[in-house]
């Protein structure tokens, strides 16, 4: 009997506990965070509980150590007890402009920032300096859906030098897509040999005819003939010259009012023709196999007209 009740009483218990976490929950309020970040953007307006001045310039923020520790591993850092800043009043921040910092400072404290065409780059270079990785993702959005085929040169030059990869690649490949209209443009021209040597070599170009991408070549080349026509080798190996018509190639060529570029050229176009004329005895043309032999990936295979007048 006593057995029985033991069961019976376990029973209940367990449906009490049962009943009990039911009636429990973990409720999680979304408007808290953003309520406490407004709480401390007001004191940090008010000075109140500001710990420490940061000097940007000539000016100096008054701001929470703890929360801008919070926002960045390069403030985390600065205020950790290894570094001497971590006890003083006021800290200079050196290689940031004094508005672009505000406007970070900002966003810090309430998870807004105000991006514009003008400010973008600035930004991004400072809060990339700052560690402050969601204003560059940010930004890098910002520029993303501000790109078109007359600035894409210009933000993948920028973005090289800061070395921000994802973007990097997302703008190149843009490039690449949009090539026959970026290809004309006054920035396309500004790119360094590097730059346009690893453009020129990629299979992704969309183009109509390789022959595209040899007046591109060119087209850099003579934009500053006197100081670029040295690179015309380098440049040009990136052109898939078995693709071409010599004719159309020898036309072109013979507008070219600089003599020795002139005559580099002549040669250049020589040397392939050689290569083509009898394959299975060239070295050089099984070299070029598959890659120089074949249209791009991307491009519109069906106008080729391999070894004959387009």
């Amino acid at each position: 009997m006593s057995s029985s009740v033991s069961v019976l009483t376990s029973a209940a218990c367990s449906q009490d506990a049962v009943a009990a976490a039911a009636a429990a929950a973990i409720l999680a309020s979304e408007r808290y965070a953003s309520l406490i970040l407004a709480q401390m953007n007001k004191m940090r307006l008010r000075c109140d509980f500001c710990d420490v001045g940061l000097r940007v310039g000539g000016r100096v923020f008054r701001v929470h150590r703890l929360v801008l520790a919070a926002s960045s591993p390069y403030f985390s850092a600065l205020f950790s007890g290894g570094m001497r800043e971590a006890e003083k009043d006021e800290v200079q921040i050196i290689g940031v402009d004094t508005g672009i910092f505000e406007i970070l400072l900002d966003f810090i404290y309430t998870g807004a920032i105000s991006v514009s065409v003008e400010n973008v780059q600035e930004l991004m270079v400072a809060a990339d300096m700052l560690q402050l990785i969601e204003v560059v993702s940010m930004c890098g959005e910002f520029l993303k859906g501000h790109m078109d085929p007359f600035n894409c040169v210009g933000i993948f030059q920028f973005l090289e030098q800061i070395a921000y990869m994802e973007m990097l690649e997302f703008t190149e490949n843009y490039i690449h897509v949009h090539f026959l209209e970026v290809c004309v443009t006054d920035e396309f021209r500004g790119l360094s040999k590097d730059q346009l040597v690893r453009l020129l070599r990629s299979e992704e170009l969309r183009i109509e005819d390789e022959y595209q991408v040899f007046t591109a070549a060119m087209d850099w080349v003579l934009h500053d003939v006197a100081k670029r026509k040295k690179h015309v080798v380098e440049v040009l190996e990136a052109v898939r010259f078995p693709l071409l018509s010599p004719q159309r190639l020898f036309k072109y060529i013979e507008g070219i009012t600089d003599f020795s570029l002139r005559v580099a050229l002549q040669t250049l176009l020589k040397e392939y023709t050689e290569v083509t004329k009898s394959p299975k005895e060239n070295k050089l043309h099984s070299q070029l196999q598959p890659a120089k032999t074949r249209p791009r990936r991307k491009a519109r295979k069906y106008l080729y007209a391999i070894g004959r007048d387009l």
